[in-house]
């Protein structure tokens, strides 16, 4: 009962005494001057109807706020909006974005799960880590982190990349293009695949009525766990979390359809993207065996290293799209775009991004990246009879002096990609040609 009273109290503070008016509040008269579509945005809100000013969110530190030290972030917000802000921390939007690592909840046992919190989280809080650890954000350029990476991970820890800033109409924050402007492009295209799919054209047609929007199905009445539903990615072992997230996606698909066409329409996709990641995991072994037979060209140790692992092989999570050998660019291109554009436009019900997008330019490149290992085997035993040619007691001879010279110097050209994997493969035979190997 005390308990009761007391939350009782503390909700009558938080929505019943007057928070900083308008007439009292020293920013709006200012701010009607320098930046008055803010104040035009605050005064059309709820947030002004129940007289919540700037203050409410910003503080009182005027002088900080104009310093940009204030950040209005999802605790904030969670101090009113308690059950959107649990909803939001259970879903991806919200877990381990800026940490780079994928969510490890699910992880097999116990012991496993304890280490792993320390990856994205405060020592001994759900708070995420701020400090970002992932590898492409950490070698990017300062505006490249801000405008390329940031403008979108924030998502993490505010509100406002979904919400504006002082508005409150929830038809901004539940409109596609919302969605879309982050879930879009060759690793995510979720927009354009729903936007070209019968959905979109049913939502065109007639609006949300007609046809379902990214709310509809996946925050459904007002969820904030975007992820639920979601069993995409879930390890195996995790038959019973599979079986129900899929089961409250089967209940908002059967809205509009049947259970059975809901269900074999959802299997089709899991079936797609476990083909597809074979397809990935084929190609990575291919890279793989090159790395350990010191084929890549170049090495991980002769690149610029990698801002968290130095000069490893690295082909999971913390891959980065910079100084990569080709082997390496396409296999990337596999797992990150066109894994993610055959089973993710399988489950938005787009047979294109599915099939054009996907699947045949997964294949398309696994054919790329198998001859590309071809001709560096190839390389690799061109090397191995220089080496034979070429030994210490050799070194000063002439010949193999010239020869050394030479094939430095077209090493470098490919390095530098001034000639093509089949260039240089073809010169290098000449030049050992012309000394009888």
């Amino acid at each position: 009962m005390i308990r009761l009273h007391i939350a009782t109290i503390v909700s009558f503070l938080i929505f019943f005494i007057p928070q900083i008016s308008s007439a009292k509040d020293p920013c709006i008269e200012c701010h009607k001057a320098k930046t008055p579509a803010i104040v035009k945005a605050w005064e059309a809100s709820s947030h002004s109807k129940k007289n919540i000013g700037c203050a409410g969110c910003h503080g009182n530190d005027i002088e900080a706020n104009h310093k940009g030290t204030v950040i209005v972030d999802a605790v904030k917000c969670g101090s009113c909006h308690l059950k959107p802000l649990s909803e939001h921390r259970l879903s991806k939007h919200a877990i381990s974005l800026k940490a780079g690592r994928g969510c490890t909840r699910n992880m097999p046992t116990s012991e496993e799960q304890e280490k792993s919190c320390a990856f994205c989280h405060e020592r001994g809080s759900t708070k995420p880590l701020i400090d970002t650890e992932c590898a492409m954000f950490l070698s990017q350029k300062p505006e490249m982190q801000r405008q390329g990476c940031d403008s979108c991970h924030k998502v993490e820890n505010r509100c406002d990349t979904c919400h504006t800033k002082h508005a409150t109409d929830l038809s901004h924050a539940k409109s596609p293009a919302v969605c879309g402007s982050c879930h879009m492009g060759p690793d995510h295209a979720q927009y354009e695949m729903w936007e070209t799919s019968p959905h979109g054209a049913l939502f065109k047609s007639g609006g949300e009525k007609a046809g379902p929007t990214c709310a509809t199905c996946h925050m459904s009445n007002g969820l904030h766990n975007v992820s639920k539903g979601v069993a995409t990615g879930l390890p195996n072992s995790e038959t019973e979390i599979k079986k129900r997230e899929r089961k409250f996606m089967i209940d908002i698909c059967s809205s509009c359809h049947t259970k059975n066409l809901s269900a074999r329409s959802l299997d089709d996709a899991d079936a797609i993207e476990t083909q597809s990641r074979g397809l990935v995991e084929e190609a990575q072994a291919v890279v793989e065996g090159l790395y350990n037979d010191g084929l890549l060209m170049p090495m991980p140790n002769e690149r610029p290293p990698h801002p968290l692992f130095g000069g490893a092989l690295i082909t999971g999570p913390h891959m980065l799209y910079e100084n990569l050998s080709k082997v390496e660019s396409l296999y990337f291109k596999m797992k990150q775009f066109y894994y993610m554009n055959a089973f993710k436009g399988a489950f938005h019900q787009n047979p294109d991004y599915t099939h054009w997008y996907g699947n045949a330019p997964l294949k398309l490149t696994l054919s790329e990246i198998k001859s590309e290992a071809i001709l560096l085997r190839k390389i690799g035993v061109i090397e191995k009879r220089l080496e034979n040619f070429i030994s210490p007691s050799d070194a000063k001879n002439d010949e193999a002096g010239e020869l050394k010279k030479n094939l430095r110097e077209l090493k470098d050209k490919r390095l530098n990609n001034k000639i093509s994997e089949k260039e240089y493969i073809e010169m290098k035979t000449r030049l050992l040609k012309n000394v009888g190997l």
